[in-house]
Parts: C-alpha cells; sequence; structure tokens
C-alpha cells in the first residue's frame, strides 16, 4: 500500500486534471514494483524531449522520410500525454517541477555543418517549441547543472542522463536516480517519485574503495579513472574515492562522472574531501566496512587509454571536444589554446556546448573568433547522438572515453583518444601523434 498525502490523493482522483491524474498512476504502480511505500516531490526534472529516432535505426541511410521525421514528435507526444489519454486534457508539467531538456540527435541552431536535412531540422524545432509551450526550458544539455538547473543538497529530483545522476548525487549531495524516458516523464508531470534507492539515506554509504596512486593532474586523468573505477564496480555499488589526489574541479568531475556512468550503473561516488557526504573517509562509509578494495596506478589508467585508442599515428578528419558538454570556461581554454592559429583544410573539428554556454561565449566573442579559425562549436549532442555529423569521416580524434567506447563498435575507421589540446593539435595539423599516456 502506498501512502499518500492529501494532495497526492486529490490528484489521484483528478482534481489537478486527468495528464497528473494518469501520471501519477503510473508512478504508484512504479513504486509497488520498487517496493516503495511512499512518494517524494520532484522539483527538477531533465528528460529527453527532442526528435530520438537514431541513425542506427535506419541503416539505408533515409532520414528524410516522413514516418522518421514524425518518430520523435509521436514518441514526445505519446510520453507527454500518456497512453490513452485525451490530449486536450494536459495543460503543463507540474508547476513546481523546474523541467529542462536532455541532449537530442539534432542541433539547436544549425543543420548544414552537421549534415542533416532543413526538414529534419525543422521538424526537431517544432517537437522542441512544443515542449516549451508545456513549460520545458529549453537547454538541450547532458549537462544541465551548467545551465541554471541545480538541485543543492536533499533535494529530489529525476533525469535521464546517467552522468547527470552521478554529478548531481556525489557532487551537491541531491536525492535522484536515473530513469527511462516514460517514468521520468510521468514524474515531470505529476511532480512525484517513488521513494527509493538513493533517496534513502541508509542507501548513501559507500561499499567500495578505491586508493587512489595515480596521476590527477589533468581532465584526461579523472576520465581514465572514471573507467577504471566503473569496470570494477558491482551492481548498485557506492564507490569512495580516497588517497593523496589532486582536487578535481568541474571540468575533471563531469568526465570522470561520464566515464564511470557508461562503464557502470553507478549513481552516487563519494570523493573524499569533495562530496558533501564524505568529508572524511568515516563519513563515507557510514560505519560500513568496504566489500573490496582497490589500488588505481597509472598502469591501470593506460590499459584502458590502450582499449580504446590506436596504435598507429595518422591522419586525422574529424576532431571533436565536448562530452559532457562543455562549460564557458573550457570554451575559453580552447580558445586560448587555439589563440588565432587554423584549422587545417579538409578537417572538420567541432566543440559541442549547451545553449546557455554557447550565449556567454557568444557574448564574449569567443564563438565568433574560433568560427573564424575553422572550428564549429555546436549545441546539444556529440557524435553518438547527432544525426550525421560525422558522416565520411576517415578517421576520429576525441577527448572522451565514452565517445571513444562508443564510436569503436559504430565506425569502420581509427578512432583516437587524448587530451583536449591533442584533439586541437592534430585539428590544426590535420594529423594525429600516437603517443602512450604513462611511461
Amino acid at each position: 500500500m502506498i501512502r499518500l498525502t492529501p494532495y497526492e490523493q486529490e490528484m489521484l482522483d483528478g482534481k489537478y486534471g486527468a495528464a497528473k491524474q494518469v501520471a501519477l498512476q503510473k508512478i504508484i504502480d512504479y513504486a509497488r514494483i520498487l517496493g516503495a511505500e511512499e512518494l517524494v516531490p520532484i522539483t527538477k526534472a531533465h528528460l529527453c524531449c527532442g526528435s530520438t529516432c537514431e541513425p542506427s535505426d535506419f541503416p539505408d541511410g533515409n532520414l528524410d522520410r516522413p514516418d522518421i521525421l514524425a518518430m520523435g514528435y509521436h514518441d514526445w507526444q505519446t510520453k507527454l500525454k500518456c497512453p490513452g489519454m485525451d490530449p486536450t486534457t494536459f495543460n503543463s508539467f507540474n508547476e513546481s517541477t523546474f523541467v529542462i531538456d536532455d541532449v537530442h540527435c539534432c542541433d539547436t541552431f544549425q543543420w548544414q555543418w552537421t549534415q542533416q536535412t532543413r526538414e529534419f531540422y525543422e521538424n526537431n524545432q517544432h517537437i522542441l517549441a512544443d515542449a516549451a509551450a508545456h513549460g520545458v526550458v529549453i537547454g538541450s544539455t547532458c549537462a544541465p547543472y551548467l545551465a541554471g538547473w541545480l538541485p543543492v543538497m536533499g533535494e529530489y529530483f529525476v533525469t535521464t542522463e546517467s552522468s547527470n545522476v552521478l554529478y548531481c548525487n556525489s557532487v551537491l549531495g541531491a536525492r535522484g536516480y536515473g530513469g527511462g524516458g516514460n517514468t521520468t516523464f510521468c514524474a515531470a508531470i505529476c511532480g512525484r517519485a517513488p521513494k527509493w534507492g538513493l533517496h534513502l539515506p541508509e542507501n548513501r554509504h559507500g561499499t567500495h574503495v578505491f586508493h587512489l596512486a595515480c596521476d590527477t593532474k589533468d581532465k584526461t586523468d579523472w576520465d581514465l579513472l572514471g573507467a577504471a573505477v566503473g569496470r570494477r564496480l558491482t551492481p548498485n555499488a557506492v564507490p569512495v574515492i580516497c588517497g593523496d589526489f589532486e582536487r578535481p574541479d568541474l571540468i575533471k568531475l563531469k568526465s570522470f562522472f561520464t566515464a564511470l556512468a557508461v562503464t557502470s550503473g553507478c549513481e552516487l561516488c563519494l570523493i573524499v574531501g569533495v562530496s558533501p557526504e564524505a568529508q572524511t573517509y568515516e563519513m563515507a562509509m557510514g560505519g560500513h566496512e568496504p566489500v573490496a578494495e582497490f589500488t588505481i596506478t597509472n598502469e591501470i589508467l593506460q590499459s584502458y587509454w590502450d582499449e580504446i585508442c590506436c596504435k598507429v599515428s595518422g591522419p586525422a578528419d574529424y576532431l571533436q571536444i565536448g562530452c559532457p558538454n562543455c562549460s564557458a570556461e573550457e570554451l575559453v581554454r580552447i580558445w586560448r589554446y587555439m589563440n588565432g592559429r587554423k584549422v587545417k583544410e579538409g578537417v572538420r573539428f567541432c566543440v559541442f556546448t549547451n545553449i546557455a554556454q554557447y550565449a556567454m561565449a557568444e557574448q564574449s566573442h569567443i564563438i565568433q573568433d574560433l568560427k573564424d579559425w575553422g572550428a564549429e562549436v555546436l549545441t546539444s549532442g556529440c557524435i553518438l547522438r547527432t544525426i550525421n555529423v560525422a558522416k565520411g569521416a576517415k578517421s576520429i580524434g576525441l577527448s572522451s572515453f565514452k565517445l571513444c567506447n562508443g564510436s569503436k563498435d559504430e565506425r569502420d575507421c581509427p578512432i583516437y583518444y587524448g587530451s583536449d589540446e591533442q584533439v586541437i593539435d592534430a585539428a590544426i595539423s590535420g594529423y594525429w601523434k600516437v603517443k602512450r599516456r604513462y611511461e
């Protein structure tokens, strides 16, 4: 039996409209499956609202057919209004829930550079306009905390983005877990989710301890560290990071969490001295003994570099930075590092950010400079999400373990992995020089 508050009972009785009634009933059904006994208020929701069709769904490469172009809109409408519900009864998402959209399969501003068709682009804009009309803030980002979507410690949230779950739980001390599209949409509509898992304080303690005896000086170190930790976790594990490591900043952490998320189902990582719930090792463990302990060395990090990076130097004609989406600070760093140097003719180099960071960088004249130097600044997606962006590439250079790992099986061409600086150097020279990361 799920205990409901008076407000929740009124919602279930239909007092606030059919949409919230149906959405809440689905959340209650979900809670019963999970074994939850009550619900929590969801004040932040992050979910996919744009076109959701993938290139892999259509091996013939024809993305212009009306049925394909309609897929995203149909998917959005189905989730939004719930199957079998009268669409005329839906007005907006829960008024107390701040909703922002996740990345989708189309750049926000342009279609030519990403090799999309105008029809596909305009269809996606139509889908997003429909979402905005129902109360969604269009941020189109896998890192909504860069766009003002910031749940504070103890605040309940839902998201469809695995690295976002980790960032909000681990760094902000918020309370949430990842969900599928339908459950996340329903939670956003009714403003409720099952009280379960990491919502409960008794589940928020360390289980697996990682002692760092490796380099932690830059983003690439933390990216590879995420893979090393993730590959050693069991389901429902909560890793604890400890040792004499250099304190990570936002840029390092979001890379770490992205690699950790793609190599495990982890949704909370306690970094001693960084996470609010892990100011000490004892605080992180909460009186529990570790299930397992590991020491991570440079040799281990090198093994993950070896796993995803092509071993033979060679030309590179598609280069990308921005997984997760770059912050304005990263755009400044890229701008400073390029410093007027131009991308080699015939090479395509892009940087993915979100709409908010793009606007700030544009006002700071960074966007125009990067464009003048041959770099394209895109929004929303990445090589794995933005349809056709790397179509025709003969070799690819990336600075994200997640993107390299995801691209290996999809593309029959050399995939290079390295730092942002290596990506930029390759974009300027048109050549990727392979060298071992750790000696």
